[in-house]
């Protein structure tokens, strides 16, 4: 090989030790090359081919967003790093006196999550990316999950064409609007009433795409409760539609979006005993009355940012545990029937947005063997208007039937202390009511299938649940719950956001704290401010 060929050689391979990230500036050195005379077009090709050979195999490293992706050269293989990390902070104008928090009753387990306090709401860390082309997977991990319950999502989504794909693994269920968009992106701190009865995230497999530009399904099968020997389960699914009439049509800076949702339950539910509410077992044989008793729950609502729980709850009563009884801990399953249906919108026009849902549904819950049980109507709804004072575009946050993280266009850099970030305020309105209640109770068991929380029911000790004759068996009982939500967010750039929302709660009736004496303090209402520091990528 000549000097001239060693030259060029040198020469390329010094910017090919930088990394992929130099792969076109090395060609254009061998054609500067060429073009000087230091190398002839022969000479020129045959270093460029060698290059080209190794360029054709060698992963493309980018940073995108904050997010690191390596991806292979011809881009059908791809795997990226992401993660979330969500610092709140909680300030409630509620004090212990609110929650029976007297000398003798220390903090309520069911009340004691609603005082002021720091959370690491969310730490998270997983991969996402495709292989071959036409698959789409993620693994993501919870860092702060509680034990054997680390594994937040972890999918594998054929995905070779637009208007059919299949999803199977551990993921979010095709219902709720506001539920299906990024914890990373919400309006708010916290999500509404609405994400509370959705099914989440759960084992299964579904079917779902984009037939046409604007419209997308789903429909899903997903695991709920468990399952034996004895029992059968599974009959649990979700299903939405959505068609955005905007992006049909092409008309630019907008979204008219509506949607159609629901999901419909048939599952067995594992009763358990529980220090927040469940009877002292007094170890007498035979003693059923005062004996430890289970219960599954049928629905449990929090007030906002998950603070107060049971804010609206009932419970269904499982087995009696009894002192060398027939009866085993465990043995028997409650059986949970759970039907919900919601409609869903988004009128946006550039930096304004106006997004709703409301649903309605009824719940019920039995167990054969005690004969008891409980069913009640669910309605929720809300309505949230937004505007980003910076006036970055809703519409270019819009992908698939769902929201997305604002893109900002002017990122705030820390370093230089440049840039404004965007800047969202907003308000939301949002309801809660539950009637037609109806409580099943068994001859001597006492009161465990119950009703907890904000419910009103004509008589003075409606809070306390099982205590009168109205809530024994729910009969005039219902829960009209009203909450008032203004925010301020500011997205910095894609990797750092600061939120805040105050939250004004109208309960309706008197609450008070259950399983806690020294009754004579209750509340009404509540006011929450809730702040939030994100880092994400």
């Amino acid at each position: 090989m000549n000097k001239k060929i060693i030259t060029g050689a040198v020469s390329a391979a010094v910017l090919s030790l930088s990394g992929v990230v130099y792969a076109d500036t090395t060609s254009d050195l061998v054609n500067a090359l060429v073009t000087k005379g230091v190398l002839t077009e022969e000479e020129g090709a045959l270093l460029s081919k060698g290059h080209d050979k190794k360029k054709a195999n060698t992963p493309v490293l980018t940073n995108k967003g904050g997010k690191f992706i390596m991806q292979s050269a011809d881009g059908k293989n791809e795997i990226a790093l992401t993660g979330r990390m969500h610092f709140d902070y909680r300030n409630s104008d509620l004090d212990e006196d609110d929650l029976g928090n007297v000398e003798a009753d220390k903090w309520d387990v069911d009340g004691k999550s609603i005082g002021d306090e720091f959370e690491m709401r969310r730490a998270r860390i997983g991969i996402k990316g495709k292989l071959d082309g036409m698959w789409k997977y993620d693994i993501v991990l919870n860092a702060n999950g509680k034990s054997g319950k680390n594994l937040d999502t972890a999918s594998l989504t054929w995905a070779a064409m637009k208007p059919f794909q299949i999803q199977f693994g551990r993921f979010k269920q095709a219902f709720n609007l506001e539920g299906l968009t990024s914890s990373n992106d919400i309006d708010f701190v916290e999500r509404s009433f609405m994400n509370q009865i959705s099914p989440h995230k759960k084992l299964g497999i579904a079917f779902k795409g984009t037939p046409t530009k604007g419209m997308t399904y789903a429909v899903t099968k997903y695991q709920e409760g468990y399952t034996d020997s004895d029992t059968e389960n599974e009959n649990n699914y979700s299903g939405r539609l959505t068609y955005n009439w905007a992006e049909a049509n092409k008309i630019k800076d907008s979204i008219f979006h509506v949607g159609i949702a629901g999901f419909t339950e048939d599952y067995s539910a594992r009763p358990k005993t529980s220090s927040n509410g469940s009877k002292a077992w007094s170890g007498t044989a035979g003693d059923f009355d005062n004996g430890a008793t289970t219960h599954s729950r049928l629905f449990n609502f929090k007030s906002a940012g998950r603070g107060y729980s049971p804010l609206a709850a009932i419970d269904v009563q499982g087995e009696d545990l009894r002192w060398g009884g027939a009866s085993e801990y465990g043995k028997t399953n409650n059986h949970h029937e759970n039907r919900f249906a919601a409609l869903e919108g988004i009128f946006a026009k550039g930096p304004f947005k106006i997004q709703a849902e409301y649903g309605q549904g009824k719940f019920e819950g039995t167990n054969e063997v005690s004969n008891t049980g409980a069913e009640a109507d669910i309605k929720i709804g809300y309505v949230s208007a937004n505007y980003v004072l910076t006036g970055e575009h809703y519409s270019k946050s819009y992908k698939g039937g769902k929201m997305k993280g604002i893109k900002v266009k002017n990122p705030f850099d820390f370093e230089n202390g440049t840039g404004t970030g965007a800047w969202e305020v907003g308000a939301r309105y949002e309801y809660l009511g539950i009637d037609d209640i109806k409580l099943t109770q068994a001859a001597g068991l006492g009161s465990e299938t119950r009703i907890r929380g904000a419910f009103d029911c004509g008589v003075a000790t409606a809070a306390t649940y099982g205590t009168s004759a109205a809530t024994a068996t729910g009969a005039g009982c219902d829960a009209n719950i009203h909450q008032y939500t203004v925010g301020l967010k500011w997205i910095a750039n894609p990797n750092v956001l600061a939120k805040v929302s105050l939250t004004y709660s109208d309960y309706g009736d008197d609450l008070i704290a259950p399983d806690t004496a020294g009754e004579s303090e209750k509340f009404d209402s509540e006011t929450l401010l809730h702040t939030r520091i994100q880092w994400m990528f």
